[in-house]
């Protein structure tokens, strides 16, 4: 039916391996997104809270990684609830820039 040489078998191989595992990568991605994040998610702003996120949630949020969101958490458990977002430019490491960054993902409640 085709009559391919080896290398377009192999270019046909590489691309059908690629697309698999795009697919592969997709369906995991979608099932077994962390239930937590979407737990602490305002579904009717589409926002994260940042007085009763995680770790793991507080990541999501740009310009905050695995360090800053240890100190988001222990700033939380020192000081108490956040009142405004500004209140994050008390934590080391927080710009205003990263805040700017946040701004529209973050809520207070």
């Amino acid at each position: 039916m085709f009559d391919l040489t080896e290398e377009e078998k192999k270019v046909v191989l590489f691309l059908v391996v690629i697309a698999l595992s795009g697919a592969g990568l997709n369906f995991l991605a979608k099932r077994f997104s962390p239930i937590r994040a979407i737990a602490c998610v305002n579904p009717s702003l589409g926002k994260i809270n940042i007085n009763t996120a995680d770790k793991l949630t507080l990541k999501l949020i740009p310009g905050v990684g695995e360090k800053l969101a240890v100190r988001i958490l222990d700033y939380r458990r020192e000081n108490g609830k956040f009142n405004e977002p500004e209140d994050l430019r008390n934590i080391k490491g927080f710009s205003n820039r990263t805040l700017e960054k946040a701004r529209e993902l973050i809520f207070i409640e």
